[in-house]
């Protein structure tokens, strides 16, 4: 029997990969501006609440919802006995794109099988969080994490 295949898998990778650069945007969103906020207008044009206006900036619907879903697997893989691994070998593979995963199984001392198990876990827990598929899918197509796991997701 062959495993399903899902049209979004290689759109939730590329998600995956795309979390560093989203991320520095956000952060950039919600840095202060050391700049004085100087206006040409007589009265400065209203009340400046430059803090509240710092902490309500969001990036655009879609790249917020991609960020989110990434940031909430990560905090959910740290949880893991193996967290540290599986996000060794996420980093490895997508955000720093400097190793395949078999190269990636290598350097963190891990068995391929395994390498492949926390990678697809991965990408599915993101799926999950995007809403592409139901907990009950994500439940079983977990192989590694969420079995020998304490339940983390739900």
């Amino acid at each position: 029997m062959s495993k399903p295949r899902y049209r979004w898998w290689g759109y939730i990778k590329n998600v995956i990969r795309a979390y560093p650069e989203l991320k520095g945007k956000y952060a950039d969103l919600h840095r202060q501006s050391i700049t004085a906020d100087i206006s040409g207008i007589p009265g400065g044009g209203g009340a400046s609440r430059t803090v509240e206006n710092i902490a309500i900036r969001e990036l655009p619907k879609g790249e917020q919802d991609e960020l989110e879903a990434v940031r909430r697997t990560v905090e959910v893989t740290e949880r893991l006995r193996t967290g540290t691994d599986r996000l060794k070998i996420i980093s490895l593979v997508f955000w720093e794109q400097s190793h395949t995963l078999h190269g990636a199984a290598l350097e963190t001392h891990i068995g391929y099988d395994t390498a492949i198990g926390y990678h697809g876990d991965f990408i599915m827990m993101v799926a999950y969080f995007m809403g592409r598929i139901p907990y009950e899918e994500l439940k079983k197509s977990q192989k590694i994490a969420l079995k020998s796991q304490k339940p983390v997701v739900e």
